[in-house]
């Protein structure tokens, strides 16, 4: 029962989200929405905040779910990027209210998560270190992200396909290439210590 509760509250949050900005949303809005007291509001709960990262985790699970089994970049960003935009509106008033950096984190956590899969698979056959898988995956991610915060200021002016084959070519072929270099940096910076 608990888990459909908070499904209902996320549920009304985007429902809430798609006319009005966060800053603009109050724990009674959603509660009457889906018909529940404050109490149990606050028996799961924090703030709304809270409520945004808990849909955004589980989001993010639904998401990447198959496509973290089958490696698949592509799928997974184009995944994310249609969420994204079949929402946009619910994003944009995220985006554009005073917490968006719970949507920054909410894309950097998908994008990481799916981008070290993505170069772990590169690196079978190669020894590199997970320092080096980690600096590759957040050079990716950054890239992504800061493009995806572009893609929202542009009013989502291109597809997700779009965006995502971009991202796929960017991708592909340059990983190897950042993984060596990526080492390399890893091992000046086990020097320094």
């Amino acid at each position: 029962m608990s888990n459909l509760t908070q499904k209902a509250m996320a549920q009304a949050v985007s429902d809430l989200l798609r006319t009005r900005t966060l800053d603009r949303i109050t724990i009674r809005d959603i509660t009457d929405a889906c018909g529940l007291t404050r109490n149990t509001f606050y028996y799961h709960f924090h703030d709304i905040y809270e409520l945004l990262k808990w849909m955004f985790e589980e989001k993010t699970q639904e998401i990447l779910g198959g496509y973290e089994a089958k490696h698949d970049w592509e799928g997974g960003l184009r995944a994310a990027l249609d969420y994204l935009y079949e929402n946009r509106q619910m994003i944009l008033h995220i985006y554009e209210s005073i917490s968006s950096d719970l949507l920054y984190r909410f894309i950097n956590d998908v994008m990481f998560r799916h981008a070290e899969v993505i170069v772990s698979q590169q690196m079978k056959g190669h020894r590199y270190s997970e320092e080096a898988l980690h600096l590759t995956a957040a050079f990716y991610v950054n890239a992504v992200v800061g493009d995806v915060l572009d893609w929202f200021r542009s009013g989502m002016d291109r597809t997700p396909e779009e965006m995502a084959q971009m991202h796929n070519i960017l991708f592909t072929g340059s990983v190897k290439s950042l993984l060596a270099s990526a080492e390399k940096a890893a091992a000046v910076g086990r020097q320094e210590k």
